[in-house]
């Protein structure tokens, strides 16, 4: 959802920013009413009609609105928003070093599948016990680095991305 108000935001902020070009640097021709009920056309570029006055306002607010939503929402970088986001497991790996040895190996299963396992499936692949599993994953759960929710006769085990 936030890649796709990125995109809006990026088209007001091209549209704004044509018009308010636009709008400046092309000229006119201005009619001027005097009192005395003289008309003048001029082709100064000095003076605009209060429509074109009312395009400018809006359209500059919507470019500052535009860019300053892209400055706080694009983390630096608006690739990261437009392209598809490579999984940067250099997070996962500073974590598993932190860890015992069987909750490291069970926390790196859980980041090779994609971040998400059934527990059961954990027990055949570690070769670890039922319940060390279920320790092990109790400890990490108390760490707030996984989470855990009921999966028929099983459990589907998650990691919790922050």
């Amino acid at each position: 959802m936030n890649r796709y108000k990125l995109i809006i935001s990026i088209v007001i902020l091209i549209v704004s920013l044509i018009i308010l070009i636009d709008k400046i640097f092309t000229t006119g021709p201005i009619q001027i009413i005097l009192e005395s009920g003289q008309e003048i056309v001029s082709q100064n570029s000095n003076y605009y009609t209060l429509e074109e006055v009312l395009l400018l306002i809006v359209s500059a607010f919507l470019v500052g609105l535009s860019a300053i939503f892209i400055y706080y929402n694009s983390d630096g970088s608006i690739k990261e928003y437009l392209l598809p986001k490579e999984k940067d497991k250099s997070r996962e790996l500073l974590i598993a070093n932190l860890l015992k040895c069987d909750e490291k190996k069970v926390y790196q299963n859980i980041v090779n599948s994609n971040g998400e396992i059934l527990q059961n499936k954990l027990v055949v692949i570690t070769g670890l016990s039922k319940v060390k599993i279920t320790r092990i994953l109790y400890g990490l759960e108390q760490k707030k680095l996984i989470t855990k929710e009921r999966y028929g006769f099983t459990n589907m085990v998650r990691l919790k991305r922050q």
